[in-house]
């Protein structure tokens, strides 16, 4: 099976080649999935071997690695309106063509390995057919109850201007999708400046959540992650970065800025932290 499906603290966790990760909620009524990838595989038959419960959909943001496979579901995908536009753009026969074409030349970024990470089965031209599914607009403050689970929508724009986390209440675990992490992309027309995301992280250790799930971690980040990752931001210097080459964007030439003066090199070793920016971005104090 293209997808791998781990059940872990009051949660499911399915898992792809591409290391982008989709999470299931199952309450006693209903189920949760959060984003649903880049989805070159059959998500759906993923999350109903999970459960039958009738299912709700969350993107926590609109690019492409993160509602990819909403087409595949019949129910409502539930968006903020502020990455609708972005999302539609995500999801259009141009940028799946590319993601494919990117997808069957991956690098593990670890190793160095070059894979291809399309399951045997994949219809380039049925996955290009896809658009962005039913979208419906969410906010701070809307709640999912599912029955002995209650899902909590904040907004926590930073990476994009519409992104959103949700906070399992009863478990007190936040699902960030890519509003923070070890290496943030801060640089592409849909992102805020980085006053804007520090406050989002400030938002979030406020939140003081027991676990920060992300879209790509393979591990929960925790509460004292974030004052790194606030340190990464404050201090980012453009000037000072090493360039990075993106597939998002190619009207800049953003650069990575790390903490302690580590490069990209050193990002699978304990304590990085990284922003990544375009010129005119600097934190004000």
């Amino acid at each position: 099976m293209y997808y791998q499906v781990e059940k872990l603290d009051g949660y499911y966790r399915i898992s792809s080649l591409e290391a982008v990760y989709c999470y299931v909620i199952v309450g006693e009524e209903k189920a949760l999935l959060i984003d649903t990838g880049y989805c070159y595989g059959n998500l759906k038959d993923a999350v109903r071997k999970i459960t039958d419960k009738p299912l709700y959909i969350v993107n926590t943001h609109g690019h492409c690695d993160h509602a990819g496979g909403n087409a595949q579901f019949e129910e409502c995908c539930y968006i903020h309106e502020k990455d609708i536009k972005l999302c539609q753009e995500h999801t259009a026969r141009k940028m799946r063509e590319d993601n494919a074409k990117r997808a069957a030349c991956s690098v593990n970024y670890e190793t160095g390995e070059i894979f291809d990470a399309l399951p045997e089965e994949f219809d380039l031209e049925a996955y290009c057919q896809m658009n962005a599914g039913k979208l419906k607009s969410v906010r701070e403050g809307d709640r999912f109850k599912l029955g002995g689970a209650t899902i909590i929508v904040y907004e926590t724009p930073g990476h994009t201007e519409g992104s959103i986390s949700l906070l399992y209440k009863e478990k007190n675990i936040l699902f960030v999708g890519d509003a923070t992490g070890t290496f943030v992309w801060l640089f592409s027309y849909e992102t805020t400046s980085l006053n804007v995301y520090v406050k989002t992280l400030q938002k979030l250790y406020e939140l003081n959540a027991k676990e920060y799930i992300g879209g790509h971690n393979p591990t929960p980040m925790h509460r004292e992650d974030l004052l790194r990752y606030m340190q990464a931001a404050r201090e980012a210097d453009y000037a000072k970065g090493e360039p990075f080459e993106s597939f998002l964007s190619n009207e800049c030439k953003p650069r990575v800025c790390a903490l302690d003066g580590m490069t990209m090199a050193d990002m699978f070793r304990p304590g990085f932290a990284a922003v990544v920016i375009n010129e005119d971005k600097k934190f004000v104090e």
